[in-house]
């Protein structure tokens, strides 16, 4: 019998010794409770445990070496946990600068289904690209997918919301934080957000969805009402809304701040530093429906299906991200950089006094060029940075404008060496072409 041939828990245990390096220690399990039958992509009848998520990731890759790359995010956990993703897309392994659409599941590590209905998907787009669905193999070849579905895995071993520092990693980010119980000793001071922080600063996320249980709701920035409407308010309500509606018609699309506000959330960062479109989606069963797998990961697949395909739709779609095209020598390195400092909210100091920190976050991305001709177009985010309300001077809010702030692009040798440095400014669906002909005279020239 073939591998693909047998059921998927099953074949996990044939995969393990592919997972054995991924630290699979496990603490705690999610509840086992299941159902009888299931139609979900991956047959599955009850909770993962992180194990289960290891080896299933490690299987696609395995199985499907043209469609799914692993990755693994760069910081440890406090206790010293490894966490894991996969990015998935048509010659994935071709660095072609395609837009991304980022997907993770469980900053909350108790909110069991967030993790499930991530990596369902995952499963549904790699196991749809590899049977032919030309739906499916259109937006795989539009765009790349980073799929990361347990982003707390102490939390989630232990069952808890928190980390294994009892903090709230969605309240750790840095724009906005404020020093609560539960956000952390400072802001970033969590490896965990540190690992999704690197996660949007080192790709160009068009979407960044970070999936959460359990109420009805599809929420996007600001996470303060203080700081007003963000400067695409219109571009984030209209993508909430279309995942709402996916949903059903309990659904809401809403700022997080009308929900209820808080501090130090991801959107918040992730949408003020890249711009890339940055949303919260909540799943729950009705008012009165128990809780269980059937209800929170059966009953809402098909619904969350089409959710998360529309989340796709809008990372490939030319108006929601810019492009950087040219021509560049076959071999080189593009690089695109830029840095500036962001800030928390006003808090008490140890001096005495109240006011924000700074810290700077850096967005940098590299492109391989492998075509023989050097020509390519890079799906990037827009140069122009919306101006967010937590400045140096407080929140300063209502804020409606933009830094003209360019992409510092580099052209280089594979070895590193800069042979030629532009400054591109480019907005959201606009297409900006680089001259890099300095690159071009310099590259093949002798370097002795």
């Amino acid at each position: 019998m073939r591998l693909t041939d047998q059921p998927r828990s099953k074949r996990r245990l044939v995969v393990a010794a592919a997972a054995a390096t991924l630290a699979l220690t496990v603490v705690a399990v999610p509840p086992t409770v299941g159902a009888a039958e299931s139609s979900l992509p991956s047959g599955n009848t009850e909770y993962r445990t992180l194990a289960d998520y290891e080896a299933d990731m490690a299987e696609l890759a395995t199985e499907h070496p043209d469609l799914v790359k692993p990755i693994t995010l760069p910081y440890a956990t406090t206790s010293g946990r490894t966490v894991h993703g996969i990015e998935i897309s048509r010659d994935v392994d071709v660095d072609n600068g395609k837009p991304v659409f980022v997907n993770v599941g469980m900053h909350h590590g108790n909110e069991f289904p967030s993790g499930e209905l991530t990596m369902e998907f995952a499963i549904d787009l790699v196991e749809s690209a590899a049977a032919g669905d030309p739906y499916v193999t259109r937006l795989l070849d539009e765009a790349r997918v980073v799929v990361v579905p347990v982003v707390n895995v102490d939390g989630f071993v232990r069952g808890r919301r928190q980390t294994d520092t009892n903090t709230d990693m969605n309240r750790n980010y840095g724009l906005g934080w404020l020093p609560i119980s539960t956000g952390g000793a400072a802001a970033w001071s969590e490896p965990e957000t540190r690992n999704i922080e690197w996660l949007l600063s080192t790709r160009q996320a068009t979407v960044f969805n970070t999936q959460h249980t359990c109420i009805q709701v599809v929420l996007y920035p600001p996470l303060q009402l203080e700081a007003g409407p963000a400067q695409d308010v219109d571009r984030l309500h209209a993508l909430a809304s279309q995942v709402a509606a996916a949903y059903g018609p309990n659904y809401k699309a809403l700022p997080s701040a009308e929900d209820y506000e808080t501090t130090g959330e991801a959107i918040d960062w992730a949408y003020f530093a890249t711009r890339g479109l940055s949303i919260t989606t909540e799943t729950c069963p009705d008012a009165g429906v128990a809780r269980t797998y059937q209800t929170q990961v059966l009953d809402v697949y098909d619904e969350h299906r089409q959710a998360a395909f529309t989340m796709l739709e809008t990372a490939a779609d030319p108006a929601e991200h810019a492009v950087i095209a040219g021509q560049a020598p076959k071999d080189a390195v593009l690089r695109i950089t830029k840095s500036f400092d962001m800030y928390t909210s006003p808090y008490l100091q140890a001096d005495g006094s109240t006011r924000p920190s700074s810290f700077t976050t850096t967005l940098t991305d590299d492109l391989d060029i492998a075509s023989r001709n050097g020509k390519f177009e890079w799906s990037v985010n827009p140069s122009y940075r919306p101006i967010p309300a937590y400045q140096a001077s407080g929140v300063e809010g209502n804020q409606t404008g933009f830094y003209t702030e360019p992409w510092i692009l580099t052209c280089e040798r594979p070895d590193g060496t800069v042979l030629q440095t532009v400054p591109v400014n480019v907005d959201l669906g606009e297409r900006v072409t680089v001259d890099l002909k300095e690159c071009r005279r310099e590259f093949h020239r002798d370097r002795s």
